[in-house]
């Protein structure tokens, strides 16, 4: 994993032989880079990967989004967000996960019980900057739709495999939606 550029090199000599990298070989090597910190040589692997014919989806650009986090690189993961959006790549429990852990603001504001809130608007107002961009881009994505189920009967929240701060903000977008019905 640590030695991108000479799996990059062995991916260069295969096409010279003409045989095609998968999509597995260049998502190793974009995420191998973006461990690493080389997101110059990550995007550029990105690049590569669309012109052999793969599309972004979401497992390489959660890889993407990952490896700005674990860096602190929250403005390019605002960028990489609207980028899924325009591509028409979807987002995942996974995307959440990986941009809320990285979002410092929000961690610590879980960490306290007492201080966990009680509305969607809450978090919203004490979040500046890029971290309320991150958030802002993930309300409203298909991820609440697909964890919700609503029957005459009930209302259900599927929460497997969701990390505590997206569980948080799953919830308090739930409890939005249900107050907008009992409302209506």
């Amino acid at each position: 994993m640590d030695l991108p550029h000479e799996v990059e090199n062995v991916m260069e000599e295969m096409r010279d032989l003409v045989v095609k990298s998968s999509v597995f070989e260049f998502r190793s090597v974009i995420y191998a880079y973006g461990r690493l910190g080389l997101f110059d040589d990550m995007k550029r692997c990105v690049v590569q990967m669309e012109i052999e014919g793969f599309k972004l989806d979401t497992v390489c650009s959660n890889m993407v989004l990952s490896s700005f986090g674990a860096h602190g690189e929250l403005p390019e993961m605002v960028l990489w967000l609207q980028r899924m959006k325009s591509s028409g790549v979807s987002f995942s429990i996974r995307t959440y996960n990986s941009v809320l852990n990285s979002c410092p603001t929000i961690m610590t504001m879980l960490q306290e019980l007492k201080t966990v809130p009680i509305s969607i608007q809450e978090p919203m107002e004490n979040l500046r900057g890029d971290e309320g961009l991150l958030v802002q881009e993930l309300i409203g994505s298909s991820v609440l739709e697909k964890a919700m189920e609503w029957s005459s009967l009930e209302g259900k929240l599927d929460l497997h495999g969701m990390h505590f701060g997206l569980t948080c903000l799953i919830m308090l977008q739930w409890a939005e939606k249900l107050r907008l019905r009992f409302r209506d």
